[in-house]
């Protein structure tokens, strides 16, 4: 029989390995030191290439400096353990792929050793790959009536973005037009 403590640690790296969502363990130094497969999935690399890598070498550029700053903010400060950001990666094949990351830093006493990073594929990445961008429609009612799922899924990232309010009004304005 498993001592709870062996049980603790067995339940949690199956948490960490086995979970859907991707998770990484990074280094102060920004290279990866534990990865899942959904993470490797989620970037379309090897365990072993991720490893050798750094998160900003598969953060999109324009990405890389604000999330720069949260992880500065959680070395500075040790009560501010958690930041969130959305942001982008890179694929190994060249896709931009948006996520919603979750950071939280890990001590050891007082010296700083790593970030824990938990990053959930975003809403954001089925608009930039819905029909409705790239096929720019005429009429959106019509558009919205022919394609109904990818409407909810475009307002569902519109309310969470603009707020339910703003949706609203802009659902009547559309209503009205002719």
């Amino acid at each position: 029989m498993q001592s709870f403590s062996e049980l603790d640690e067995t339940w949690t790296r199956c948490l960490f390995t086995e979970s859907p969502i991707p998770m990484a363990l990074v280094a102060a130094d920004d290279r990866f030191n534990r990865l899942n497969d959904a993470y490797c999935k989620l970037l379309g690399y090897s365990r072993g290439e991720l490893l050798a890598r750094t998160w900003p070498s598969v953060t999109h550029p324009d990405d890389v400096e604000g999330d720069k700053s949260g992880a500065a903010a959680l070395i500075a400060d040790k009560n501010n353990d958690v930041y969130t950001i959305t942001k982008r990666y890179l694929t190994k094949g060249g896709e931009t792929v948006w996520v919603d990351l979750h950071t939280r830093s890990v001590w050891d006493k007082d010296k700083f050793v790593c970030f824990f990073i938990v990053a959930n594929p975003s809403y954001r990445s089925e608009i930039h790959n819905s029909p409705a961008v790239a096929a720019k429609p005429v009429g959106y009612v019509e558009w919205i009536k022919r394609h109904p799922k990818d409407a909810a899924v475009l307002g569902g990232v519109a309310v969470a973005v603009f707020g339910r309010d703003a949706i609203i009004e802009l659902v009547k304005a559309l209503i009205s037009l002719k």
